[in-house]
């Protein structure tokens, strides 16, 4: 099993098919950013609306950018080979990243620098996540016969290793400010459930509907999840798991892939073409109802726009391309948008 193809289809939520009634939301201004013209790959908002991800130059190598409140954009000094990056702490990012060798190691730091590389003892492999407001980060670890395997880091960097009971794969992806984990685990036939609880004391698992092969959770501050599940053919739904177990698939027709869930409850995620085809994002309202999110001009075919995180205030980031059969702009670019809760 190729590790890093399982970050790329567990935890980054895919595309997906239009359809099904939406409500329209009120006035939608976004907000277009790019810290480099290469290409923008934001990752997460916080609660003041900062965002951190990936940028580069163009054919150049990627870069850890966190855009400001006022707009300004800070690129930090991150390790290069860098894939993933998200806050830590109160005023912190941390990440993921490749050597020389192909090898990910975990990184953490003040947003200026310095940074301080991490390891699982004994892993081939390191793979943080997510991490919350205390500096907890939570992650996956891969061992020699690339068998996948959950840790957590405490703020003192204390590494707590953790495996769902009766699972082949343990892939933790999100960490809630009272340490509460949520995560995807894998049977030794490839079918995926979800979990949530606490590593080193009880971790409870839900079932995806039959024939499930991939998930992803993402966990708020009140308990509840929302991610996707999908097929071997990566045919993908949408759900929400209330704190009392409720399961209920979203009502975004054909495939949809999650983003986040912030902590009113709402739900951002893109819904489109699985492979080809106009790609939207959308947000799902605690009521059920959602709203579709297009960067404006971002209507043609093969155009995409994926609402990516939203944050307590309903600040959405997302990013954008566009593009049809022939020509367009193949660049991807960051946007926020406010005005669509």
């Amino acid at each position: 099993m190729d590790c890093k193809r399982i970050s790329l289809k567990r935890i980054v939520a895919l595309a997906a098919v239009l359809g099904c009634t939406q409500l329209g939301a009120g006035a939608q201004t976004y907000t277009r950013f790019d810290p480099l013209p290469g290409g923008t790959y934001p990752i997460q908002m916080d609660a003041s609306g900062r965002v951190v991800g990936t940028s580069h130059a163009v054919g150049g190598p990627a870069q850890v950018f966190v855009r400001n409140t006022d707009g300004t954009i800070t690129l930090t000094s991150a390790p290069a080979g860098s894939d993933w990056a998200g806050f830590w702490g109160s005023n912190g990012i941390f990440g993921r990243y490749a050597d020389a060798s192909g090898t990910e190691h975990g990184y953490l730091g003040p947003i200026v620098g310095p940074f301080t590389q991490f390891d699982v003892a004994g892993s081939t492999g390191t793979y943080p996540t997510h991490a919350n407001a205390s500096g907890q980060v939570v992650g996956f670890w891969t061992d020699s016969a690339n068998n996948v395997h959950g840790f957590l880091r405490s703020a003192s960097g204390t590494i707590t290793k953790f495996d769902v009971p009766g699972q082949t794969q343990t892939q933790p992806e999100s960490i809630n400010t009272s340490g509460l984990v949520a995560g995807v685990a894998y049977s030794s036939t490839g079918v995926a459930e979800g979990f949530v609880g606490t590593p080193g004391g009880k971790l409870t698992t839900y079932s995806f509907p039959s024939g499930s092969m991939h998930g992803s959770a993402n966990l708020n501050d009140s308990g509840q999840i929302a991610g996707y599940y999908a097929d071997v053919n990566f045919n993908s739904k949408g759900y929400f798991r209330n704190t009392n177990g409720t399961f209920t698939t979203l009502t975004e027709g054909g495939n949809v892939g999650v983003g986040d869930i912030n902590q009113g409850g709402y739900i951002v995620g893109v819904f489109g073409g699985k492979y080809h085809g106009r790609k939207d994002g959308y947000l799902n309202r605690p009521d059920g109802t959602f709203a579709t999110i297009e960067y404006p001009g971002a209507n043609t075919i093969n155009s995409s726009t994926k609402a990516l995180d939203i944050n307590s205030s309903g600040l959405i980031v997302g990013q954008y391309q566009q593009t049809t059969l022939s020509n367009g702009d193949t660049v991807w670019h960051g946007f926020i948008v406010s005005g669509v809760q």
